[in-house]
């Protein structure tokens, strides 16, 4: 199956006199083709083209012909998914995570890790991200930041709360809206960027690699940022008034070349990295 870029549009946008020569094609799959919940949170696709959605009403996976739908033991709002090293698909739910795997027939089959977790931390809500770093899964929630490792599940705890997990250049950085942006290492989060060097309560949505030691920073309310050594710089671009006004959400790589940046008011727009 070939790969695509699949951008599901949640709010209407105009488009009546849009020149559409050379942008690609887009297929809208409706709540009653893909038979699930109205809302859906995150998407991740594997090395054979087959498309995982996480889903109000559980996992989704879409072949390019057909669409399943895996409900977690919880029937709770799957929030997240991420594909390790190893292909298992790694899904967040409410209280709930874990990974589904095939079993001897091919069927997907969940495995629950909640029973790793200390009784003390059992209690954590959503798992908003997941991320993948070696053979170490972290998954993101509110409080807490679970790290699945060797088989032994780690916690580490919010000084305020986690609102961001995210991994760029081969190291893992979390925001919290107390401290800033963190950098873990040796076992810790260390800060990078304070509160008050970022906008206060403006939640970072993506961080990506750029040239050098250059990173693209994109935030829900102030737009876009150079962090370059640690150092936060602002882009002198006018478009980024365009962005703070519309709110980026979520950003990804295309290619090395070109940047998707998913707004909250008007869809999505693809830059290059000038």
């Amino acid at each position: 199956m070939s790969k695509f870029i699949y951008l599901f549009l949640l709010l209407p946008c105009m488009a009546v006199g849009q020149n559409s020569i050379g942008l690609p094609d887009i297929i809208n799959y409706s709540k009653q083709a893909y038979k699930a919940g109205l809302q859906n949170w995150d998407f991740k696709q594997d090395k054979n083209g087959v498309l995982y959605v996480a889903n109000n009403e559980g996992l989704l996976s879409y072949d390019g012909r057909f669409w399943k739908l895996y409900p977690l033991p919880n029937k709770t709002i799957v929030r997240s998914v991420e594909i390790a090293n190893d292909q298992k698909i790694y899904v967040g739910g409410q209280d709930e995570l874990g990974f589904f795997a095939p079993n001897a027939n091919g069927k997907l089959q969940y495995q629950s890790l909640t029973n790793k977790i200390s009784r003390n931390d059992i209690i954590f809500g959503d798992v908003w991200d997941i991320v993948v770093l070696n053979k170490d899964i972290f998954f993101r929630t509110p409080n807490k930041i679970f790290r699945y490792s060797n088989g032994t599940m780690a916690a580490f705890d919010a000084a305020n709360e986690w609102s961001f997990l995210a991994i760029c250049k081969g190291q893992i950085y979390a925001q919290d809206k107390g401290t800033g942006l963190m950098l873990f290492n040796n076992e810790v989060f260390t800060p990078v960027l304070t509160a008050d060097q970022l906008a206060k309560n403006d939640p970072i949505t993506a961080l990506l690699p750029l040239n050098g030691d250059t990173l693209l920073m994109t935030t829900l309310r102030n737009g876009l940022h150079y962090l370059i050594n640690n150092k936060l710089q602002a882009i002198a671009s006018a478009n980024n008034v365009l962005f703070k006004s519309e709110r980026i959400y979520a950003a990804t790589k295309i290619n090395e070349n070109r940047i998707a940046l998913a707004t909250s008011t008007n869809g999505v727009y693809v830059v290059n990295n000038k």
